[in-house]
């Protein structure tokens, strides 16, 4: 029988009228393909909205406007279109993907004068819109990781201790219609795992085009509406000896016909205080991992990713 991506509803365990199941059916998830689909997460509809009408109005742009949203670092600001290769975070020799985007962390957030926001504080609204956003994702993944610990035999808040500082980043892509073919291996999105604790991807208007890895063969990732998408990564496949999977997914080409389509993905990445030892929670089986900090995992994905200019 074909693995799927199930859909699980959180709202008991939020709720606390049945807490156990949640965890069980996550528990599942994140033992077979480590994708599961949730709803009852309880984000309001109109943060969502305001979120994905700000963003789609920055992507709709000119480059050269985008282009002033450049931050600092490893994270933060515009990235130009096909400038970035998944894939070879991976080690595999693929082009550059087909897309764009926006990348912002907590810091960026706060600090109105963060070089991300192009120097010009006198339109707050797109700002404030990702802020209303960001928290709100960093609430759902507070609730996931509070059930993992649960589903590992650990106190509910364990990994609290691991997660209070961090400074997790919002990801904003956009595949913007496809005006040639692409060169050989290219996609919108190359095969990759993500880098960090669990990523929460907003499912409306973004899961067209996401497909999952099953062993077999690639599975389309189902879309239903006012839910998220939700991927364990690497961190947490290292800090569970490989009991729960970090699995490969990516972003297929549009298919004939839809080349004049574009696509939007509002990700979440959560991500561990940078100086966080990730290191095996099997108390049992030899460590298949060495011990890394969430910061120098996340800056060694990042640099194979970039493409050379």
């Amino acid at each position: 029988m074909p693995r799927s991506v199930p859909v699980i509803d959180i709202a008991p365990f939020i709720d606390g009228t049945d807490p156990d199941r949640v965890v069980a059916e996550i528990d599942a998830a994140c033992r077979d393909l480590g994708f599961l689909v949730i709803t009852g997460h309880g984000v309001p509809q109109h943060i969502l909205d305001r979120g994905v009408a700000a963003m789609s109005a920055f992507f709709a742009q000119p480059t050269d406007e985008k282009s002033r949203h450049h931050g600092e670092g490893h994270s933060g600001g515009y990235h130009e279109f096909a400038n970035m290769s998944l894939g070879q975070s991976l080690g595999d020799a693929v082009p550059a993907d087909l897309r764009e985007g926006f990348t912002v962390n907590r810091s960026d957030l706060l600090d109105a004068a963060s070089p991300v926001w192009g120097g010009d504080p006198a339109d707050p609204a797109f700002r404030l819109a990702l802020v209303d956003y960001y928290f709100a994702m960093n609430g759902v993944a507070d609730t996931l990781m509070q059930i993992f610990a649960v589903a590992l035999g650990r106190e509910r808040r364990y990994f609290e201790q691991f997660t209070h500082r961090h400074d997790s980043n919002l990801g904003v892509f956009h595949y913007p219609p496809m005006q040639s073919a692409p060169l050989p291996g290219q996609l919108r999105g190359g095969a990759h795992t993500d880098f960090g604790g669990v990523t929460v991807l907003y499912a409306t208007p973004s899961v067209e085009g996401l497909e999952v890895w099953t062993g077999e063969g690639w599975e389309p990732v189902p879309v239903v509406e006012g839910t998220f998408v939700i991927n364990l990564g690497d961190l947490l496949q290292r800090w569970t000896n490989d009991v729960w999977n970090s699995t490969l997914h990516r972003v297929a080409n549009p298919v004939d016909g839809a080349w004049d389509e574009d696509r939007l993905s509002v990700a979440f990445f959560h991500q561990p205080n940078a100086d966080a030892l990730i290191e095996s929670l099997d108390a049992v089986s030899p460590a298949k991992y060495g011990p890394i900090t969430s910061g120098e995992h996340f800056v060694a994905k990042i640099e194979a990713m970039r493409v050379p200019a």
